[in-house]
């Protein structure tokens, strides 16, 4: 199966992680995006960091589109997975970065996508705290867990952080889709994927082709426009 999400959120140099997570089978209170051993993830905060991640996109035409649900189903599973590797750090003397964010490492890690600014600079904060948890602690994780290095670290890393979200329950909010183990992905939700005619015509959010996905209307595009066609001088 799927061990990583898929490259399109281009969340700078950070993949985040999607190997399946066990899923309760209790509802999620609503305002919430998830809950993880008693923490509570806010769907309001999730929401900002899209619409803030997804304007810069939409501004940059070097950057690529992708289904707005994909980007938010990413953000909140990159979120979960983060809290696991802070719970599981202290077990593995894994020395974390620190919880105060330098502004310095936000601005490096997104200002290639656009500018950071007093408006936007929390959510990329957060996204920062999350990119850091979910690059070099991963696989050190593995390392100490299993005794290997390189890739091997990173995929034992994965494992060990995919066992510790099927042991403590994790929760989704049911807006993101039916969350699938065996792929690591949402299944369509009419409240979570775009119900345009390019999105009906794939029903994995993932499968829809650049083409298609450029087509979206902008409340369901993360990212910029199709570029408008040439048209063939007449004459």
């Amino acid at each position: 199966m799927p061990r990583l999400l898929p490259a399109v959120a281009a969340l700078s140099a950070t993949a985040l992680l999607a190997a399946g997570c066990g899923v309760s089978d209790d509802g999620v209170k609503p305002g919430l995006a998830a809950e993880v051993e008693g923490q509570q993830l806010r769907l309001s905060r999730v929401d900002r960091a899209v619409e803030d991640y997804c304007a810069l996109r939409a501004a940059n035409p070097q950057a690529s589109a992708a289904p707005t649900a994909l980007i938010r189903a990413q953000f909140v599973v990159g979120w979960t997975q983060a809290v696991a590797v802070d719970a599981l750090a202290g077990e593995h003397g894994v020395t974390l970065p620190s919880e105060a964010i330098d502004r310095t490492s936000v601005q490096q890690a997104w200002e290639p996508l656009g500018t950071i600014d007093d408006d936007n600079y929390e959510t990329f904060e957060w996204l920062t705290w999350i990119q850091q948890r979910l690059s070099d602690p991963v696989a050190e994780l593995g390392a100490d867990d299993a005794g290997v290095e390189g890739q091997e670290a990173v995929a034992a890393g994965i494992d060990l952080i995919t066992q510790w979200l099927d042991d403590n329950d994790v929760t989704f909010n049911p807006v993101f889709g039916s969350y699938d183990a065996e792929t690591g992905a949402f299944g369509s939700d009419a409240l979570s994927v775009p119900v345009s005619g390019e999105a009906k015509a794939a029903a994995d959010t993932t499968a829809l082709s650049p083409e298609q996905v450029a087509d979206l209307p902008a409340d369901q595009r993360c990212g910029p426009a199709a570029a408008p066609a040439a048209v063939a001088p007449q004459g």
